[in-house]
This record gives structure tokens, C-alpha cells and sequence, in this order.
């Protein structure tokens, strides 16, 4: 595909699939919230994934709480 994003019917296939792979069986109202979750995490994807970019480098920054004074 020419596009770096998948149009919205190709998602849906894909989670179809991965349910339909999975053999587990699920509700409705599950297939809703695992669509929802899966839409989070295809959206997070295409927002950092950047064409050219080595699979080395991190994609998103890392934060590290201090800890509480006190507590080293």
C-alpha cells in the first residue's frame, strides 16, 4: 500500500483476524471494548512510527519518576 496509514476498513480486518485467531470466544460487549483498546493502540502506532526511522531508536521519550526525599 502506497499510504503509511491503513484505511479504516484494513483495521478492521485486522482485529477481526486477530480475534477470529485468537479461538477465544468473546461477547459483544467485549468485542467493543477490545476494539476501542485496539483503535488506542493503532492510533499510538501511527503517530510514532516515522518512515526512514531505524528500529533502534526509541519512539516515544521515557519518564522517570524521582523517587520521594527521603527514600534514595
Amino acid at each position: 500500500m502506497a499510504s503509511d496509514e491503513n484505511p479504516v476498513a484494513d483495521d478492521d480486518g485486522m482485529f477481526e483476524g486477530l480475534i477470529r485467531a485468537s479461538g477465544v470466544p468473546v461477547s459483544e460487549e467485549e468485542k467493543q471494548n477490545l476494539r476501542k483498546a485496539y483503535a488506542s493502540l493503532m492510533g499510538l502506532a501511527a503517530k510514532t512510527r516515522k518512515p526512514g526511522r531505524s528500529w533502534d531508536v526509541r519512539m516515544l521519550p521515557i519518564f522517570m519518576p524521582k523517587p520521594p526525599k527521603g527514600q534514595d
